[in-house]
């Protein structure tokens, strides 16, 4: 006897069919709110002229008056005794860190709101640096009157044991050491390229050897152009000469002030000139003290030469640029870092400051520090804080230098999941208002908000959430050297960045606020278990835009992309570490929240990982972030390509309508679908109040079929008949 047939198995999409017969669109696409980009029109830099001659600058550089005082003769060396945390360390500061008010240099200087302005564009050097393209702006509130980007002005409340969070407990969250299988033997091949010697056993003491001995030259695009290169030639005196004899003859001059240091910096930068160092000047002669200022230069920027100078015996061997759709790993030495770093300093890496669209380096961030130096000191203080995190981090590499490693990976995603046919439950989460990613993150993947040209603002006006995790881990800013912009299908992950400062503030209102000692434990590389995934978001341009399911198709494989890991075989290895993260895209790139939210916890779900989630002080949304998980994952069952189906008609539904947007949000759409309480004014018979009945009865189905059915089989065994929305795909053109 054959079995009746089998009764059709609804979708949520059914609730979402309407008949469209007849109907033609009348709804207009609103022109795309263009987020400004920096002005280069104006420049703001102090004039040598208008401001202190040179004679003044030479006298107040030793730290003296115009007294009549020999200037070589009276320069002392600051009593500093070594081993106290004396990096700068205010008058008046506590041994804490904590900042506190008053004129000493690194105590921190006031910024008001509203002073970040754009850079300085005085020179060919930074004209089109897509990295600043939005950064300045989108910290002032009059940029755009009739959307403020939503950002904070304060670090987020830190995180007591008393702290309310909801969810799984942080405790028990997957991470390292723990969640971490045996490394194998550190080695290079043509996908990893470890600069020093191996085998290699960490050694508190030593850092690695490089390798090989002797420093081998290659010049080309696929290299890192380095200075010391016998092929890097510069015109000097009609002549044609070896870049790095006119640097190390530049830099091996005395330097008791700042002038001396950007004429030094100048004999090899031809572009510059003394007006594009306003804000070093004004930072080393007016905000440091006149011990600070003779300590700096009489005994670390000799250090910091000789680091800069030792390039050949440091990196002996080609540094390979990681670019677009390659999958390739780079390891190197913090030694080896901080020696790129202090090069960075003096600005000797070559074409690396054209800006121009023909320039060979016009697809990646800046790395000389040129354009940190140059500005208005009245209106881009924000530098002068960057600069404290800067000279603090050089204080503590030449005064004891770390002999760790750090390996920065470029990974490149082909295969992503068919995100609309997904079934798979929503993994757990722990989610808390008060905390950061950096402090309370410890041995999870911790998400950098990145910008496609990795640093974003961080050598410019920005002061987010990327920028501030790299002027506090300034490792990190060596990316800039040798990282192409970012594909949609791309994140950089940096595995062992050392922390050396704390912070207070945010945005404007950043400041450096002491020295950090980072305790991490390190594994069997050298490398501290601080894994820092950079991953880049789409700029929001019109709210409902970015609910298409093209749009979160796009951030749900840039998320996916970072938090994958190739080699993992679930149930052949050990868990792998939880994702900490927090409002990915949001702020300045006009994100949802909430949308973005769920993004990074159903690509965590695809990448096999719990997610830890601060959201910067926002209690509301910890409450409903919580609240809406239990609901898609207890309460009423939801996989992910439904979850998926719901955004898109979220979107379609705000379209256009300012009203709804702020009458309803994401989270509160999503259970008023299946409760009746959606309000509903289409009375054609498939709409979703008529359909609640069959909406249930699916609901239960779903709930059943999940208790039967396996990881596997929920993450491929569904046929949803969802078809992908034609919108427009924002290019990360970020900020």
């Amino acid at each position: 006897m054959s079995e009746p047939p089998q009764k059709k198995r609804k979708t949520i999409l059914d609730f979402f069919r309407r008949k469209e017969k007849g109907k033609k669109e009348t709804g207009t696409n609103m022109e795309e709110k263009r987020v400004p980009t920096q002005s280069h029109g104006t420049s703001q830099s102090v004039n040598s002229e208008s401001g202190k001659n040179k004679a003044t600058l030479l006298d107040k550089s030793s730290g003296f008056s115009n007294s009549g005082t020999d200037h070589a003769s009276s320069i002392k060396k600051a009593q500093i005794p070594v081993g106290t945390q004396s990096t700068f360390v205010p008058s008046g500061t506590s041994g804490a860190g904590t900042s506190t008010a008053g004129t000493s240099v690194l105590g921190g200087t006031s910024v008001k709101p509203g002073t970040c302005r754009s850079d300085s564009q005085t020179s060919d050097y930074s004209d089109g640096d897509p990295t600043q393209e939005y950064s300045p702006d989108l910290f002032d509130s009059e940029f755009n009157d009739s959307q403020d980007p939503d950002i904070p002005d304060h670090k987020p409340s830190q995180k007591r044991d008393s702290s309310l969070w909801k969810g799984k407990s942080l405790a028990t969250l997957n991470r390292k050491p723990g969640c971490m299988n045996p490394l194998p033997t550190l080695r290079s091949h043509s996908d990893h390229h470890v600069l020093f010697k191996v085998p290699y056993t960490y050694n508190t003491k030593y850092p690695p050897k490089p390798h090989p001995d002797q420093y081998v030259d290659k010049w080309d695009s696929h290299h890192v152009r380095i200075p010391c290169s016998h092929q890097s030639e510069f015109p000097w005196n009609n002549k044609i000469r070896r870049r790095w004899e006119i640097i190390e003859s530049a830099l091996r001059k005395p330097m008791p002030g700042p002038l001396e240091l950007s004429e030094a910096i100048c004999k090899y930068n031809t572009r510059l000139s003394e007006k594009n160092f306003q804000m070093l000047y004004h930072f080393c002669l007016d905000e440091m003290e006149n011990s600070e200022r003779r300590y700096f230069f009489d005994e670390i920027l000799p250090k910091m030469i000789k680091l800069a100078l030792n390039l050949p015996n440091l990196i002996t061997q080609p540094i390979p640029l990681l670019k677009r759709e390659r999958n390739k790993s780079i390891t190197m030495s913090q030694e080896q870092i901080a020696c790129l770093l202090a090069n960075a300093f003096f600005c000797t890496f070559p074409r690396r400051n054209a800006r121009g669209k023909s320039s060979e380096y016009f697809n990646y961030p800046t790395i000389n520090f040129s354009s940190l130096y140059d500005g208005n000191p009245n209106y881009q203080t924000i530098k002068l804080e960057k600069l404290k995190c800067i000279f603090h981090y050089f204080k503590r590499v030449t005064t004891k230098m770390p002999t760790g490693v750090v390996t920065f990976k470029r990974q490149c995603v082909e295969n992503f999941p068919k995100w609309q046919n997904l079934e798979t439950k929503l993994t757990d989460i722990h989610v808390s208002a008060e905390g950061t990613i950096e402090d309370d993150g410890d041995g999870l993947l911790q998400v950098d908000f990145a910008n496609k040209y990795m640093g974003g603002g961080v050598l410019g006006m920005g002061a987010v959430q990327e920028e501030i995790r790299f002027l506090i881990c300034p490792e990190m800013i060596v990316t800039r050297l040798f990282t192409e912009c970012l594909e949609k299908n791309e994140s950089i992950l940096m595995m062992g960045c050392e922390r050396f400062s704390n912070y207070a503030g945010y945005a404007g209102k950043f400041k450096w606020s002491g020295d950090f000692v980072d305790k991490t434990e390190r594994d069997d590389w050298g490398r501290l278990c601080t894994d820092v995934v950079a991953i880049d978001a789409l700029i929001i341009r019109e709210h409902s835009h970015q609910f298409k399911t093209g749009s979160v198709i796009r951030e749900l494989n840039k998320a996916y992309s970072g938090f994958y890991v190739p080699t993992h075989h679930p149930g052949a290895c050990v868990p792998l570490p939880a994702v900490c993260t927090g409002n990915w895209g949001c702020g300045a790139f006009g994100g949802d929240k909430r949308l973005k939210a769920l993004i990074q916890i159903m690509a965590a779900t695809m990448a096999k990982r719990e997610v830890c989630y601060y959201t910067f002080d926002d209690k509301v949304l910890r409450d409903e972030l919580s609240d809406i998980h239990t609901y898609l994952t207890k309460t009423n069952i939801l996989g992910i390509g439904n979850i998926l189906t719901l955004i898109e008609q979220y979107g379609k539904k705000i379209s256009g309508s300012k009203k709804t947007q702020k009458s309803m949000n994401l989270f509160q759409y999503i259970p008023r679908v299946f409760d009746g309480t959606l309000e509903n004014t289409d009375s054609e018979p498939d709409s979703p109040s008529i359909q609640l009945s069959d909406s249930l009865e699916m609901q239960h189905e779903h709930c059943m079929a999940d208790e039967v059915m396996n990881d596997e089989q929920s993450n491929h065994g569904g046929h949803s008949k969802l078809q992908k929305s034609e919108s427009i795909d924002y290019k990360a053109n970020t900020p």
